[in-house]
C-alpha cells in the first residue's frame, strides 16, 4: 500500500479481499492509508455482504505518540466504534464514516475521536473518508456480480 499510495490515484492498485465465514456469509476486506501526526497511518476494514455495513476495523500507525495517537491501535474500543457504522446513506449517497470531537451529530457515520490525539483521529477520519471511495468501482462490480 506504501507505494501505490505514491502512485497517480488512477494508476493504484488496491487490495481487497473476500472472507468466508463459517456460516457461509462473507466479509469484504480493504486497506486504507492516511497521514497521522508524526508519520503514516493504516487501516483494514471489513464490510458486510451488503458492501455498506462495516462488520470490523483494524489500525495501526508508524510513528504515534504512546498514550494518544497509538490509541487507534492500544485502544480496543476506538476500532470497535467502527462496527456497525455505514459507508452509504439511505438514499445510496457515498457518506463513509468520520472521526469527529464533541460528541456524533451523524451516529451512523461518525466515531468519536481519542481525546489529545486530535491530529491522528482527523488523519483517520480523512483516511477513511478519501481511502473507503476509492473502493467504489470495485463495489459496484461486486454488486452487479451478485
Amino acid at each position: 500500500m506504501a507505494q501505490e499510495k505514491k502512485k497517480p490515484e488512477a494508476q493504484r492498485i488496491l487490495p481487497m479481499y473476500i472472507f468466508k465465514m463459517k456460516d457461509g456469509k462473507n466479509r469484504i476486506i480493504v486497506s486504507v492509508r492516511g497521514s497521522g501526526l508524526w508519520d503514516e497511518i493504516w487501516g483494514s476494514i471489513a464490510l458486510e455482504e451488503d458492501l455498506n455495513t462495516i462488520s470490523g476495523a483494524a489500525f495501526d500507525h508508524k510513528g504515534e505518540t504512546p498514550g494518544l495517537g497509538a490509541e487507534i491501535t492500544d485502544n480496543a474500543m476506538f476500532p470497535k466504534a467502527f462496527e456497525g457504522k455505514k459507508l452509504y446513506d439511505a438514499d445510496g449517497t457515498y457518506k463513509s464514516v468520520d472521526v469527529v470531537k464533541g460528541g456524533l451529530s451523524d451516529p451512523t457515520h461518525q466515531v468519536d475521536a481519542i481525546s489529545g490525539a486530535t491530529i491522528t483521529t482527523v488523519g483517520v477520519g480523512e483516511m477513511m473518508v478519501r481511502g473507503m471511495k476509492y473502493y467504489e468501482p470495485a463495489f459496484a462490480s461486486l454488486k452487479k456480480a451478485n
